[in-house]
């Protein structure tokens, strides 16, 4: 963006700096009343417009929480054809749910998934349907300041960190960098697996974080692609060969970067995140690659691309899923597990003794 864009936008970005102020000091000021709940609510965002790495972060709280505490994850469902509060269920689609709402069920069956723009409404009906809920996590929550969570994790790139960032339309932060002050934990994902110590130092330093503050540091593992509808066939890359890859998400360059160290060629057809693709599309694809039978996507696309299952199985292509995890990395990288648990199960002990000291 030039600097005369820059100017043009100006005054937009100052309008739009002055809404999100009052609104945040409105809630800060109890003007705006925020709703606490009587079990565990825990918050995933970002301040910036755009893939901080939100689902993978709640993949691995579920995986961290399995066996342990029930858990509950609650999304808006973006870009779903439904309105209000609907459950996401195995046999649910994209359509109806959301892709990420929908991906995370089918991994996690366990886990009680449901989507709802109004989370404080949400949440009374995800709670009734499932009272075995322990703790709930809230998908893309950090603006939404009518619930009041318990422990609110602010995720910020590792490439765009939110202290480079300006507000919008400038820039993409959807609020002040200074809001990063309601996070309980920052985590800057999507770093190079082996960041040095020393640089770990320096973002924590322009981060500015606060003593209540924790912060950490994570990154992106890719493992093999497997047969969306067969999952136990898996696809193990050949340096000879040539890679069809279809994304619809925020960043797919690093899943490029990846699938091309063990291709000879990726060819990548890219779409803005979330897309829901056409047949026509696809069938252009298909007309560009006869002979590539064996397509590679995300399985956050995958969910989408299940719209047209039929047509895959018609033409004798096979879609196979790259899982997608974030690692916490660096030498305090055991204390984030330690801090979730730890309140949690601090949390759950305290309830115990009020419930005992009543009887």
């Amino acid at each position: 963006m030039n600097v005369l864009t820059k100017i043009l936008l100006f005054p937009f970005a100052f309008i739009y700096g002055l809404i999100i102020g009052l609104r945040n000091w409105l809630y800060k000021s109890n003007f705006i009343g925020s709703t606490d709940f009587e079990i565990p609510i825990i918050s995933i965002g970002n301040l910036s417009m755009g893939g901080t790495g939100k689902t993978p972060m709640i993949e691995l709280l579920i995986e961290l929480l399995h066996g342990k505490y029930k858990t509950g994850v609650l999304s808006r469902g973006y870009k779903r054809k439904t309105t209000g509060y609907v459950e996401v269920l195995p046999y649910s689609n994209a359509n109806q749910v959301g892709d990420e709402p929908l991906m995370i069920k089918l991994k996690y069956p366990a886990a009680n998934v449901a989507v709802g723009e109004q989370r404080v409404i949400a949440i009374p009906h995800l709670l009734a349907t499932h009272p075995d809920t322990q703790v709930i996590l809230l998908d893309d929550a950090f603006q939404h300041q009518s619930v009041r969570p318990d422990v609110n994790i602010l995720l910020t790139t590792y490439n765009k960190p939110f202290y480079e960032d300006v507000i919008l339309p400038i820039g993409t932060l959807r609020e002040f960098a200074s809001s990063k002050n309601r996070a309980n934990i920052i985590v800057v994902t999507k770093c190079p697996a082996d960041i040095s110590q020393k640089e770990q130092q320096e973002i924590k330093a322009k981060i500015k974080a606060t003593k209540q503050q924790r912060v950490f540091f994570s990154t992106v593992e890719y493992g093999i692609p497997y047969n969306i509808l067969q999952p136990m066939d898996r696809l193990f890359m050949n340096k000879n060969d040539t890679q069809l890859l279809l994304t619809g998400i925020a960043n797919a360059a690093p899943l490029n970067d990846f699938l091309l160290k063990g291709s000879k060629e990726i060819i990548h057809y890219k779409y803005n995140d979330h897309h829901y693709f056409t047949l026509y599309e696809l069938e252009n694809m298909m007309k560009n690659y006869p002979n590539i039978q064996h397509w590679i996507t995300t399985e956050k696309d995958a969910v989408r691309l299940a719209l047209h299952k039929d047509w895959f199985i018609q033409h004798n292509i096979t879609l196979y899923g790259v899982p997608i995890k974030t690692k916490i990395i660096g030498e305090e990288a055991s204390d984030f597990s330690k801090s979730i648990l730890g309140f949690l199960d601090y949390f759950y002990k305290e309830e115990n003794i009020a419930s005992t000291d009543l009887i």
